[in-house]
């Protein structure tokens, strides 16, 4: 997890990121099962970049399937959150 997304997620309430933990743990666990992600736009083809909608937040993180390896960018609530 990159150092912005562990100051963005120490500013969330408690209760909200244990939810968003779960998650991410959970997509991390099973990545392919159903999870509403979604590659976001305008993301570079070497590196593209995804996000994840876990209720009113959203978090992006780049895969790396080489290593199975999924590197959590930055969290964040819709109405505020730049991807």
């Amino acid at each position: 997890m990159s150092r912005k997304a562990e100051k963005d997620l120490a500013k969330i309430p408690q209760n909200d990121r244990i939810h968003i933990e779960l998650k991410l743990e959970e997509f991390a666990a099973h990545p392919n099962l159903r999870h509403d992600v979604v590659k976001v736009r305008d993301s570079p083809k070497i590196a593209p970049r995804y996000r994840i909608r876990i209720g009113e937040y959203r978090a992006t993180f780049y895969i790396y399937h080489d290593m199975l390896l999924i590197e959590i960018i930055t969290v964040g609530k819709k109405k505020n959150f730049e991807y």
